[in-house]
């Protein structure tokens, strides 16, 4: 369920994108140097988020080059944030190895042979995690345990079965010790959380219905062919819609110092861009132009 927490880059200075990629970059040295060289696969742009949002009450960070495994001869520009990082990596690793478990879950056993494979190769890092952040490791075996009881009993609930992903998501401030940071961001990552599980559920619903997988949009709505009526699109886009407005308020809230270019684009443009590519089938033909091209949307983020 990564992927969908993603910058407007056409309505980012080429400096803050710059800012943008030196976070995901330093994510990434972090996980490779606290977890393991292949910890570094795990980078994603919903983690950059989450780093950018806990840090957005601290000074901004210096950047300097640093190595990069991904580019034979060359370095990048690279976000020095050792205290920030460090956590969100650790969320990261965490989440990643409980979403490779959840795919073993769903899966046949050959088709969940090679999730299988990398449940092994990142144990080690994930037993790491699990010990910096014990409780959010415990959160996340109750929530997922809730949200397979649900799928075992075929919920026709959105908000049910969205909550319970959220709070997986919203627990990802629950070690910050200032309430008045840690409030505010809780709130934020929850509707981050259901907008995610919402995008994350409509683009697999065509795949879901194929496969006779459990998806709840499958029984709430009428489901034709894999695809969900207008009317109940409509619906869909004002539930996220209203996620994005109540993470937008929570985001006002902050004490923010640094990243709130950064937060309000992903909010504000980023999420509505990614559900509407969703909505019309065609997030994934998408996905490489968010981060290498400069391409023109309006604010549905409709090519123009």
């Amino acid at each position: 369920m990564f992927g969908y927490v993603r910058p407007r880059r056409d309505l980012l200075a080429q400096s803050e994108f710059d800012a943008y990629h030196a976070a995901y970059c330093g994510l990434c040295r972090t996980l490779g140097k606290q977890f393991g060289f292949r910890s570094r696969f795990l980078v994603n742009y919903d983690m950059t988020f989450l780093y950018l949002l806990r840090t957005s009450a601290a000074e901004p960070s210096g950047v300097r080059n640093c190595w990069c495994p991904a580019r034979v001869c060359g370095r990048r520009a690279c976000m020095q944030d050792a205290e920030g990082f460090l956590p969100a990596a650790a969320y990261t690793v965490i989440l990643s190895y409980e979403k490779l478990l959840d795919n073993v879950r769903d899966e046949s056993f050959l088709r969940s042979l090679p999730f299988r494979i990398l449940t092994l190769l990142f144990r080690r890092a994930y037993r790491k995690a699990s010990k910096l952040l014990p409780d959010f490791a415990a959160l996340c075996e109750r929530q997922l345990a809730a949200l397979q009881e649900l799928e075992t009993a075929r919920s026709p609930s959105i908000d049910a079965t969205a909550d319970a992903f959220a709070r997986i998501v919203s627990g990802c401030v629950n070690d910050l010790s200032d309430p008045g940071l840690r409030r505010p961001m809780e709130q934020i990552l929850y509707h981050t959380g259901r907008f995610l599980f919402l995008a994350d559920a409509l683009d697999d619903l065509k795949e879901d219905c194929a496969k006779d997988a459990y998806n709840p949009l499958r029984y709430r709505f009428s489901v034709s062919g894999g695809a969900l009526t207008q009317a109940d699109l409509d619906y869909l886009s004002q539930l996220t819609d209203s996620s994005v407005n109540l993470a937008g308020a929570a985001l006002e809230l902050l004490p923010m110092q640094a990243n709130r270019i950064l937060l309000e684009n992903i909010i504000y443009y980023g999420f509505p861009a990614v559900f509407f590519a969703v909505k019309t089938g065609k997030f994934q033909a998408r996905a490489s132009l968010w981060h290498n091209e400069r391409h023109k949307t309006d604010h549905t983020g409709e090519s123009t």
